[in-house]
């Protein structure tokens, strides 16, 4: 993606939150109004002090003038409470907005986006970045524009009071101009450094929490600590530099206000001035100053929101979601299925599919086995489409898939993954996916016909039993059952289950054999298998080695040719023996 320009980013913020124009042309109304009313007050002092109301002891004009001052204090309050309050308002309302487009944007990305991302950058982006575009409209847009007001008010009345003066006090704007540019450049820097570095630091810790167990079976603790522990020095490094210039340029407005209002102060007793206007103009100096350091702070503010805004706008311009050019869509599929000399390569390097070919017909069951990375996983990514083929064609009913609505086509595909992914949340929730047109009564069914029932019943709460992060409170293969239901009440028309009976016991393996026979009863099914002896009932088994299929047929049938499958079918079969008399031997 092309590299945004820093006035591209603030155009592109500014249109979005155009959405709240009316909300905007109101909290600029209000900073005109704060403008007039700050820059008056100096004003108001100089004629105080200058027409001797306090030294004639003039009551009546001394208490005017207060109640004026005091009015113009409360009512600058006011206004200003106003105009932080709509701010933060409109920010917030921009910030849900981003939000959901960034989010949607994601969920529409093709899988092969999140194979290449880490998903803890991703985290950064839809949270950190986010937040810190709010800065763009708190301290941005609107504040700016006050602040800018407030210097032309000033300016105008410091030329009603004095021009000599005035013309004297002029030379601090190209200096302060000139200081905020060189703190600004290095600011970006430094914020740019710190968002990358919190990014790495939130992609290490979510992908060390994602495989604690992982870390702690290799006893790999005190390094993965070590690895966190120079992330973290780097940031905090990052971190500490943006704090430097920050330290460093407000002292330095400072000193620069002071020597100004030192030499208004030199230049009055020199010159014939009154006293009222020495006032009035270290008054306006310090008014000057304040907006324009103002926006020298909120420029580096805007800085940090405007390198978060790189980092989500860099997404939301990623033109990576699945195309969806297909017109065609069906209420009923009659699940024939055919492969077509398909090619295919998840990084157009190494070939995963060279060429397979095979069909599979209306109400059959098909079993694809083989070695892993044999292709035999990438088969059913293809057919929902999580992926497309580089060459060849994927028919079903004899339509080519892209020529189908993507969402039509996967509503009537039901998928049971090898590793079964269940959200923090009820068991309901996971079975419904928040789908509220299935009813209680349909998945009590359901679960009792897949054998399942039983078991959440006797979970604390049944069916609203709050499973933890990734279903790591239930067996595996209570998983697997559950993600039968959940397939099964989606009554998809084409079936496939990947590695559904792997890496799980033996009488769970009974139960997911009984919810099998069941939940492919009448509808076709591919079933990737890990356990040779699953698939002996199959209509057909497709054999796959390198990418090719190798061998096809009913297991029998395989097994009389004394080829690839008979071989493994033996290999397996024998290391089932030996596992099983080991067992034994320890009992």
């Amino acid at each position: 993606m092309k590299k945004q320009t820093t006035w591209q980013i603030i155009q592109r913020l500014f249109r979005i939150g155009m959405k709240f124009r009316s909300w905007f042309i109101l909290t600029l109304i209000i900073s005109v109004i704060l403008s007039v009313i700050s820059t008056y007050r100096p004003y108001l002092t100089m004629q105080i002090v200058d027409t001797d109301i306090i030294a004639l002891g003039d009551r009546e004009q001394m208490m005017k003038h207060i109640y004026i001052l005091i009015a113009l204090v409360f009512g600058e309050s006011i206004l200003n409470f106003f105009l932080v309050y709509f701010s933060n308002f409109i920010s917030q309302n921009v910030i849900r907005d981003i939000r959901e487009r960034l989010y949607e944007k994601l969920i529409y990305f093709r899988t092969a986006f999140f194979d290449r991302t880490p998903i803890g950058q991703l985290v950064t982006r839809a949270v950190g970045d986010v937040e810190t575009i709010s800065t763009v409209y708190t301290d941005g847009f609107l504040m700016v524009f006050g602040d800018i007001l407030r210097i032309v008010f000033v300016l105008f009345m410091m030329f009603q009071v004095d021009v000599n003066l005035s013309y004297i006090s002029l030379a601090i704007l190209p200096l302060m101009v000139l200081i905020t540019r060189f703190f600004q450049k290095r600011l970006r820097k430094a914020f740019s450094d710190e968002r990358t570095w919190t990014s790495n630091q939130n992609s290490f810790v979510q992908e060390r929490l994602s495989g604690m167990t992982l870390v702690q079976v290799f006893n790999r603790q005190e390094a993965e600590f070590k690895k966190f522990d120079e992330i973290n020095i780097t940031l905090k490094a990052a971190l500490l530099r943006t704090v430097f210039i920050f330290s460093l340029f407000f002292p330095v407005v400072e000193l620069i206000s002071s020597l100004f209002i030192g030499f208004i102060l030199f230049y009055g007793g020199y010159v014939t001035i009154t006293a009222g206007k020495v006032i009035a103009f270290i008054q306006f100096i310090s008014m000057l100053i304040r907006p324009l350091r103002q926006i020298a702070d909120r420029f580096n503010n805007i800085q940090r929101g405007i390198v978060g805004a790189e980092r989500v706008l860099g997404i939301m311009d990623e033109d990576d979601a699945l195309p969806n050019d297909g017109k065609v869509t069906k209420d009923h599929f009659d699940g024939r299925i055919e492969f077509q000399n398909v090619h295919f390569s998840y990084d157009d390097k190494q070939e995963v599919l060279k060429g397979i070919s095979f069909k599979v017909s209306p109400g059959e069951t098909v079993a694809i086995v083989g070695a892993t990375g044999a292709g035999k996983s990438t088969i059913i990514s293809l057919i929902t489409r999580l992926y497309d083929i580089n060459s060849g064609k994927i028919l079903l009913d004899d339509v080519d898939l892209k020529e189908y609505e993507l969402y039509n086509l996967r509503s009537h595909v039901g998928v049971v993954l090898q590793d079964v992914f269940l959200f923090h949340g009820s068991i309901f929730e996971n079975l419904t996916f928040g789908d509220g047109t299935i009813t209680m009564e349909q998945i009590r069914k359901v679960a009792e016909e897949v054998g399942v029932h039983d078991f959440i019943e006797s979970l604390p709460g049944g069916y609203e039993y709050v499973v933890s992060e990734r279903g790591s409170s239930i067996s595996l293969g209570q998983r697997q059952l559950l993600s039968f239901v959940r397939a099964y009440l989606s009554d998809p028309k084409i079936l496939i289950l990947d590695e559904a009976t792997s890496s799980i016991d033996h009488e769970s393996e009974k139960l997911i054999q009984r919810a099998t026979e069941k939940i492919t009863k009448n509808r076709t099914s591919i079933i990737i298998a890990h356990r040779l002896s699953t698939i002996e009932k199959a209509d057909k088994i497709i054999v796959m080695d390198g990418g090719r299929i190798v061998e096809e047929g009913k297991h029998m049938d395989l097994l009389r040719q004394n080829g690839y499958y008979a071989t493994l079918y033996k290999s397996q079969l024998k290391h089932e023996v030996e596992e099983s008399e080991k067992s034994e031997d320890e009992q």
